[in-house]
């Protein structure tokens, strides 16, 4: 009877659970689906759920398949709560052995999926092998979403490796294909990924702007969630801008929300950047008891990036408290584990700490050494890519790591040489390589550049705000390009080494000497090279000279006679100088604010300006001093002599509508009428044959772009400019639009960059052309470095706003001695004297000072 009542029992169990169980199994599939699409847009907080009631299911209905699918993405969505180094060999092996995953190719993409996120945290060179597999499998099943996806992980395993130009252009092509598709998930990651980008470049400000693009996207999808990750790398980018209160907030916020969701990656991270922001208000009390918490986080959880960051930030609070030894072996350990990460771009950064306080010690050999480790991997990083905008990425982002390895050459070790190979391996490199290699503007470059100007034309006409909002968003779309096709790109790109100095001082006269600067702190420098000899001479720290420029500055806009101001900079700068005194020529070779100095205008010892008895040149550096010396004068195949424009007719309303919707600074932008003769007198002076003169309605942007292509000898632009002191692309020309031609009259750096210049010499007689961001050791990135770039033998170009009436008689008497076959830069120098003995004191600064030229130096018009 028993033994019935079993059986009959089971059989009635069996009957009630049946249809449960494929109900159950109906549901599961519902929430496997659900998981994925919160897995898609990012938000492991809500898949986390789904991911575990899916499998429970799967696996109580024997459905093998689905388990696992189930299992990996509960994995994944949980990673932040596990060891990492663990869960990637468990996925490692199920990848090697599971026969499921040898043969579903579907499920085989979603585990190297989960696999290649976690490995972004731990190991950059596998990230590269999981997604490139991702792409390949991606390709095979024809899902063009994780095609995208995964071009954008590989280029960020490309920045992990420090080949910025691939990652730009993964990045940005993949955000266009996301956008175009609708993919808001991957649209925020990929916005922030670029932003990230942007502020290891010390681009904060862009950067900002990408994060906040990313949380406005994600606002428009409830399902995203909570964005932690672009939370965190806003965060980061506040504690950069120093902006502390917004920053305390936001980490409040991250951190509450990962602790109720038991995430200890965004708590260890947060936790960093808490301290960070305590080490800034001086209590490293507080910052070491978080650092300790947060490396325990990620000890325990494998996280050897964000290891490596607190680490370094405690080898920070160890050097301030004067306990070297200890911070030597936190830097020591921070730089260890940067590297097993696989963060190639952080590794110079982390051994330039580990120098320093190798000098702390006093060993001095050591930090030499290290120096050079540094130096080398920073110097093929930039030989390994050959975008313009990359090179200028990584030499801005390592110019610390020159200036205090240079300070080491000259302090402790006495070495004039070591220190000319340090400063020169790194400073103008992007002009020493295009001089060495040549360049290309792509098609795709011009073709973008030409949809930027269209867009700007209709933003021209945008009456409503809803538009004006459309059409920048498109812009900025289309601005993303300059990642996939910069604007040019050297031509053959490599580790290369420097001219040497014994060439360098081969090629100099006994009437020249080549003035190097580094200005740096504690104290700042200047490398002398002459035929007498190379030596180092100590100059003051760069809050002092900053302050000096500053003050001069300020004394010349106001136009004052600044001989105070001026006779301070030269006690300062040349003074200490021996063979500055001695000299003709002085070949200067700025740094930091010295871009911004007129040299020539400070006020010597006798009370005369340097530029009465002396010729000023400037260049990016000795190097590439050399390679324009070295260069034959170009002599044009058209035969044409001068290409000129002036008198434009500027529309006061237009122009101010033009700066207001471009974002430039609205001032007061009138006609020039001395700039039609300013042209005429050019024409007169030089009055070759094929002379091209685009004055009054005919100075469009098409046409001088048209009319540019051709050969040149002189190239003078009379025209306004706007100059961007933080965008390097900003910068431009004012000429006429043309919307037929589809040109907006601005005629930007990334546009001349993309000329095909063969001009020997650019005038620019507008305002503020030789002014621009400064980039580190690369230099300043202005409107005359772009023409530079685009191949003219050398520019001449304004530092800040010049007058009409006394530009033209300037102008004049340049082309005066250019007639005269004078060199470019002699012929600038006499000028300027011709200025001072015919107004006397009324030509103070203001109205000459502004005039540089840097380039070839040796450059005349032929006789």
């Amino acid at each position: 009877m028993t033994e019935f009542i079993r059986l009959l029992l089971t059989i009635l169990l069996l009957a009630v659970c049946m249809p449960v169980a494929a109900q159950d199994v109906a549901v599961a599939k519902a929430r496997l689906e659900r998981a994925l699409h919160f897995a898609e847009l990012y938000n492991w907080d809500a898949s986390r759920t789904e991911f575990a009631a899916a499998e429970t299911i799967f696996q109580a209905a024997g459905d093998e398949r689905n388990t696992l699918y189930a299992k990996i993405g509960r994995v994944r969505s949980t990673a932040d709560q596990r060891a990492l180094p663990a869960t990637v060999a468990w996925l490692t092996s199920e990848l090697e052995e599971n026969p499921l995953l040898q043969h579903d190719k579907q499920l085989r993409l979603f585990c190297l999926i989960a696999k290649g996120d976690i490995d972004s945290e731990i190991d950059a060179g596998a990230m590269r092998e999981d997604w490139q597999e991702v792409q390949d499998l991606a390709l095979q099943l024809g899902d063009k979403k994780w095609q995208y996806r995964s071009l954008a992980q590989l280029g960020i395993a490309a920045f992990y490796n420090g080949d910025l130009a691939t990652a730009g252009k993964n990045v940005a092509t993949a955000l266009a294909a996301a956008t175009q598709a609708g993919d808001v998930g991957a649209q925020v990651v990929f916005l922030t990924a670029l932003g990230i980008g942007m502020r290891e470049s010390h681009m904060n400000d862009e950067a900002n702007g990408y994060f906040e693009k990313a949380l406005k996207v994600a606002s428009t999808v409830e399902d995203i969630g909570y964005p932690v990750f672009t939370k965190e790398a806003l965060l980061e980018n506040l504690i950069d801008l120093k902006r502390y209160n917004e920053a305390t907030q936001l980490a409040d916020e991250i951190l509450n929300r990962a602790q109720r969701r038991q995430h200890p990656q965004a708590q260890e991270i947060v936790l960093t950047l808490e301290a960070h922001i305590a080490m800034q208000r001086g209590d490293t009390a507080t910052a070491l008891q978080k650092l300790q918490e947060s490396m325990a986080l990620s000890k325990s959880g494998g996280f050897v990036r964000d290891l490596a960051e607190a680490q370094g930030m405690a080898s920070d609070i160890y050097r301030g408290r004067g306990e070297f030894a200890k911070a030597t072996e936190m830097a020591s350990l921070a730089a260890t584990a940067t590297q097993e990460s696989g963060d190639a771009w952080s590794v110079p950064r982390r051994l330039d700490t580990v120098a320093l306080l190798n000098i702390k010690l006093g060993k001095y050999k050591e930090a030499d050494s290290i120096f050079d480790r540094a130096s080398a991997f920073v110097d093929s990083l930039i030989g390994n890519y050959s975008s313009v905008l990359q090179k200028t990425a990584i030499i801005n982002a390592s110019s610390d790591l020159y200036s205090h390895h240079f300070a080491l050459a000259a302090d402790q070790l006495n070495d004039p040489a070591k220190a000319y190979t340090i400063v020169e391996q790194v400073r103008g490199r992007v002009t020493t390589d295009l001089l060495m290699s040549g360049a290309v503007a792509s098609p795709q470059a011009k073709k973008d550049q030409r949809a930027i100007s269209e867009l700007r034309l209709k933003l021209a006409g945008a009456r409503s705000t809803v538009d004006v909002r459309r059409i920048r968003d498109q812009i900025f779309q289309v601005e993303q390009s300059q990642w996939i096709t910069p604007e040019i790109s050297i031509l053959r790109a490599r580790s290369r080494e420097a001219v040497s100095m014994d060439t360098v001082l081969k090629s100099l006269d006994s009437s020249s000497v080549i003035l190097e600067y580094v200005v740096a702190d504690p104290r700042s420098y200047c490398l002398v090279i002459s035929t007498a000899g190379v030596h180092i001479v100590p100059l003051p720290r760069k809050e002092v000279i900053d302050s000096l420029v500053g003050a001069y500055l300020k004394a010349v806009k106001a136009k004052a006679p600044a001989r105070i101001e001026g006779r301070r900079l030269y006690d300062a700068l040349v003074a200490p100088i021996a063979e500055a005194s001695k000299r003709q020529t002085l070949i200067v070779i700025r740094d930091g604010s010295l871009y911004l100095a007129p040299f020539d205008a400070f006020v010597d010892k006798a009370d005369h300006f340097v530029v009465e008895a002396h010729t000023l040149i400037y260049e990016p550096s000795a190097t590439s001093y050399y390679l324009l010396r070295s260069q034959r004068r170009r002599q044009p195949a058209s035969g044409h002599e001068l290409l000129a424009v002036g008198g434009v007719p500027y529309d006061p309303a237009e122009l101010k509508q033009v700066s207001v919707t471009r974002g430039y600074e609205p001032g007061s932008l009138s006609d020039l009428p001395a700039s039609k003769d300013e042209v005429i007198a050019a024409e007169a002076a030089v009055h070759g044959a094929g002379d091209v003169v685009l004055i009054g309605t005919h100075a469009t942007e098409s046409a001088f772009k048209q009319t540019a292509a051709t050969p040149f000898d002189i190239m003078h632009l009379a025209v306004h400019g706007f100059a961007s002191s933080t965008e390097r692309n900003r910068s431009a020309l004012v000429l006429l639009s043309d919307p037929r031609a589809g040109e907006d009259g601005l005629l930007q750096a990334s546009e001349i960059v993309q000329l095909p210049l063969h001009t020997n010499l650019v005038v620019l007689s507008a305002c503020d052309t030789a002014v621009g961001p400064v980039e580190g050791e690369e230099g300043i990135a202005t409107l005359s470095r772009a023409f530079l770039l685009a191949g003219a033998g050398s520019v001449v170009s304004t530092l800040w706003s010049i007058d009409d009436t006394f530009s033209l008689y300037l102008m004049k008497q340049f082309y005066k001695h250019i007639g005269a076959h004078e060199p470019a830069a002699i012929a600038l120098a006499a000028a300027k004297r011709d200025m001072l003995r015919r107004f006397g004191a009324a030509a103070v600064p203001y109205y000459w000072a502004a005039y540089t030229v840097e380039g070839a130096t040796a450059w005349g018009k032929k006789p």
